[in-house]
């Protein structure tokens, strides 16, 4: 079984502008008209200046400072659809969804078939769990005929938010949502598989591979193990070979996107037996940024471990809950690095009949090592 989840689609961060996408007015003989047309062409060079400001800063995630850029320039310029587009999307990335679709409405009321803001307005809504009007914005994005390989993804986006919200379970406000992820198998390790053997790769020939990412993924594990009541646990081991869980990093988006989209920063698969028992599983995460000259932080792989590692244990679904780390958009401010109330009670429920396990983790499974 594969895992298939979308990121949110985090559209352009960098609308193109140029001075001439400002007012621009020409000298008039009168010394009024003068001054009047300097004071223009000072507000709208500022406004550029303060608008190329926060793109770099959107681009470092750095959204806050970004935020109090783009707020000057609105003020400055109000009739740029660009600007309160890029102000959404600051509002967006840092939390603030209401502020960030009432930035993309004012910039689709300056421009009303504007791609970028339509598609962030869907994302916010799926980020919010409104399931219904983000599949509304989305539909209205793919109305615009954009290209193929957006329109493909967006199209996955739509089918898996139908399928998730029409799932036994779905209501968000449950204490948990076990309902939600095994309507299609209850997959979990057997109880004889514990402690589970873990391998993690080196990393070191992986771009931006970073010493604290297998620290974090092994914290992943512990919460999970904590979450499970310890009925889960695990020992690292240091090959591949009698490893249950395979875990390794990847630079290429494309290596774990599915259909060609790249909106993923990790991918998970499982094998199962008839018995739904979970006999080998495996896990690769993404050690670059979404966009280029972006920044991933430890908090962003963090989150993409702990979404992974949920699906290996058996999580083999997702939450309608945009706070639960397993909601199917983890690329957003609403999903934090902590497992929530209702993330800790559906893995407690699915292993409540093992035993309890003494908290490992720390442990290697080499047994060339001196104990």
């Amino acid at each position: 079984m594969t895992d298939f989840y979308k990121l949110n689609l985090v559209p352009l961060l960098a609308l193109s502008v140029t001075v001439s996408g400002y007012l621009e007015v020409q000298a008039q003989s009168s010394t009024e008209t003068v001054n009047q047309a300097s004071l223009v062409s000072a507000r709208a060079n500022e406004a550029a200046r303060l608008f190329a400001k926060a793109l770099a800063l959107l681009k470092s995630n750095q959204a806050f400072a970004a935020r109090e850029l783009l707020t000057r320039a609105s003020q400055l310029d109000p009739a740029s659809a660009a600007i309160h587009c890029n102000l959404g999307l600051a509002y967006q990335n840092s939390g603030n969804l209401s502020c960030a679709i009432s930035e993309f409405q004012k910039a689709l009321e300056l421009q009303p078939n504007m791609h970028e803001a339509t598609l962030n307005m869907a994302g916010c809504y799926q980020s919010m769990g409104l399931t219904g009007q983000a599949i509304r914005w989305f539909e209205k994005y793919l109305s615009f005929s954009p290209p193929p390989g957006d329109a493909g993804q967006v199209r996955d986006v739509v089918s898996a938010l139908k399928t998730v919200s029409s799932k036994p379970g779905a209501d968000p406000n449950l204490p948990d949502y076990l309902t939600c992820i095994t309507s299609e198998g209850t997959y979990r390790w057997a109880q004889q598989k514990m402690p589970l053997k873990i391998f993690i790769g080196s990393g070191l020939r992986t771009a931006g591979f970073r010493d604290s990412f297998p620290h974090l993924l092994k914290e992943a594990f512990d919460a999970w193990a904590a979450a499970s009541g310890y009925r889960i646990s695990y020992i690292v081991t240091d090959a591949t070979a009698g490893a249950d869980i395979i875990c390794d990093w990847e630079a290429n988006p494309a290596a774990v996107s599915r259909a060609g989209t790249q909106s993923e920063r990790g991918i998970s698969e499982i094998a199962a037996n008839r018995a739904d028992e979970i006999q080998r599983a495996t896990i690769r995460i993404l050690t670059r940024p979404m966009f280029q000259e972006g920044i991933l932080s430890d908090s962003d792989l963090k989150k993409a471990c702990l979404h992974e590692v949920g699906h290996v244990l058996g999580l083999q679904g997702h939450s309608t809950n945009n706070h639960d780390v397993m909601f199917f958009t983890i690329d957003t401010a609403t999903v934090w690095t902590v497992l929530t109330r209702r993330d800790k009670e559906t893995m407690a429920k699915l292993y409540a009949s093992y035993s309890v396990c003494a908290p490992a983790g720390a442990e290697s499974a080499n047994p060339d090592k001196p104990k």
